[in-house]
């Protein structure tokens, strides 16, 4: 399976009142490490490309999320993000994210997410295409 990882540095506009990463952060954090994953597994973002111009879009449906650590202004963290698993109609991101410099694993997520036709609104098995397309998904 491949995994990727990104780097933010944690700025102020991240932090709340406590100068820590308010906890809805996280989820912009996972979408940065998805975008990225994407962005580096060419076939698998160009798939998600071709099914959106089919009116064919990925939804996040079920996020399960650990709360480890704080980070806060000025730590960088590393965002980790796998494919967990699959089904014929799901598929499940694992979510880390560390504090870079410590390696302390601050925060993880599983997130399911499915594919839906966007005008029937209904949910779109994975079919061989798509498993062909991004492999992983056929294990």
């Amino acid at each position: 399976m491949h995994k990727t990882e990104v780097k933010i540095k944690i700025r102020n506009y991240h932090s709340d009142n406590h100068n820590h990463v308010n906890n809805a952060r996280y989820l912009e954090f996972f979408e940065e490490g998805s975008w990225d994953f994407l962005e580096k597994n060419k076939n698998v973002g160009k798939l998600m490309k071709r099914l959106a111009k089919d009116g064919i879009v990925h939804v996040a449906v079920n996020i399960n999320c650990n709360f480890r650590d704080s980070a806060v202004v000025g730590d960088t963290l590393r965002i980790e993000t796998a494919l967990c698993r699959s089904t014929n109609r799901s598929f499940t991101w694992l979510k880390k994210v560390f504090n870079d410099k410590s390696d302390i694993l601050v925060t993880d997520a599983e997130i399911t997410c499915v594919f839906i036709d966007s005008t029937t609104r209904e949910v779109v098995p994975l079919s061989d295409e798509i498993k062909k397309a991004w492999p992983d998904l056929a294990k």
